[in-house]
């Protein structure tokens, strides 16, 4: 296990390097010169312009483990007792912007890939741009050959729940889709209900219920974030448009979604007897919308790691369904391996974030410990 000096020095350091997306290349800089003074294999993966992804690489096999971090993290919220940047560190907490998210993870992650030495697998890291906007540096990643050999990944994402203990073994997908409902322009005096596309859009909303679904810590549903309308003089509105957020559950995906908001609207634009049109489309933006993944029960690397954490904790391990999204969806909607554990912190993209820092070392013991026992698995 890992001194907790060793850590801190990591954690310091890497608090010490404002990364708020798109300014990561201080740190990706960084974590390069890092890695090069360890005489690893490491390699830029440039994203876009002064931003880039730092591949690492050790041993050599058919296949690999990766082991991924994100470097990028929020803003600045209000409310900070402290510097952001400066760590500071009261008993087991380890006060920091991204300190927990996941700076931390990082750490864990950079010391377990050090402090391993395997000689049946390639093990690999990945330290990705923008996965607190769109996830552009793990598209990136996804697309290139770095990924062609690579059968698991280990994300050291925040513990949302059960501590040291719980392995995040799926998430729901998210995507936004555009609505315009379009009716004819009429003066008010001529006002009938069935001219109101208000009502329209009434009803298209109620229909969103019927696609709520919860079995568990498993929530399936599609609200409104955002609606606009106006109209000129006294006229009933012409055009109605709004915005719909989605957390869909596997085997459920953004384009089967689509199609069966099309079949609503297709229902209510008959009941109007096509004097109105419903259009849904999915929000045009920069990278794909993330797909939701959930890894077997029966999965190989998903029983290596109870085992793991079975070792290092003596407590049982606890696989979870995560109700966010994360780069983690990229690889797992790619039908790969993918695996979440994470240090236990507080206040995520909020003031005061902390770390455990005795979380951070166990992750470390965890991981290690992980990547022995994959290494020996036949």
């Amino acid at each position: 296990m890992p001194m907790n000096t060793d850590i801190q020095q990591l954690l310091i350091k890497l608090v010490a390097i404002p990364s708020g997306y798109p300014h990561e290349k201080e740190i990706s800089e960084y974590i390069y010169s890092f890695f090069l003074k360890k005489n690893c294999r490491v390699t830029k993966q440039l994203v876009e312009k002064d931003r880039y992804n730092i591949l690492v690489e050790k041993g050599s096999s058919k296949k690999s483990i990766l082991l991924y971090t994100h470097l990028d993290t929020v803003g600045i919220a209000n409310g900070w007792m402290t510097d952001p940047y400066t760590l500071n560190i009261k008993g087991d907490r380890a006060y920091g912007l991204g300190a927990w998210d996941m700076k931390a993870g990082m750490v864990a992650s950079i010391i377990s890939f050090l402090n391993s030495s395997p000689k049946n697998i390639k093990l690999k890291m990945a330290f990705c741009i923008d996965e607190e906007n769109i996830s552009k540096g793990g598209f990136k990643l996804i697309n290139s050959s770095f990924m062609e050999d690579v059968v698991n990944v280990i994300s050291t994402e925040p513990a949302f729940a059960n501590g040291n203990q719980g392995i995040v073994v799926g998430r729901i997908g998210r995507a936004v889709y555009t609505v315009s409902i379009r009716g004819q322009s009429k003066h008010y005096a001529f006002y009938e209900p069935s001219c109101d596309i208000n009502y329209v859009l009434s009803e298209f909303i109620q229909s969103l219920k019927k696609m709520y679904k919860k079995n568990g810590d498993k929530k399936q549903f599609v609200f409104v974030r955002k609606i606009e309308s106006k109209t000129t003089g006294m006229s009933l509105p012409e055009q109605i448009m709004c915005e719909l957020d989605s957390a869909v559950l596997p085997p459920l995906t953004h384009v089967k979604l689509l199609a069966k908001l099309k079949g609503v609207a297709a229902r209510i634009e008959r009941k109007y007897g096509n004097k109105i049109s419903v259009d849904i489309n999915l929000k045009q933006r920069e990278s794909p919308f993330l797909e939701p993944y959930v890894v077997s029960p029966r999965d190989t690397h998903l029983s290596l790691m109870k085992k793991s954490i079975r070792e290092a904790t003596g407590k049982k391990a606890v696989p979870y369904f995560r109700s966010s999204v994360a780069d983690e969806n990229i690889f797992g909607s790619h039908k790969i391996s993918t695996l979440g554990i994470g240090p236990v912190g507080g206040n995520a993209h909020s003031c005061n974030e902390w770390v455990s820092l005795q979380s951070v070392s166990k992750i470390c013991e965890i991981l290690t410990t992980y990547i022995r026992l994959v290494d020996l698995a036949p």
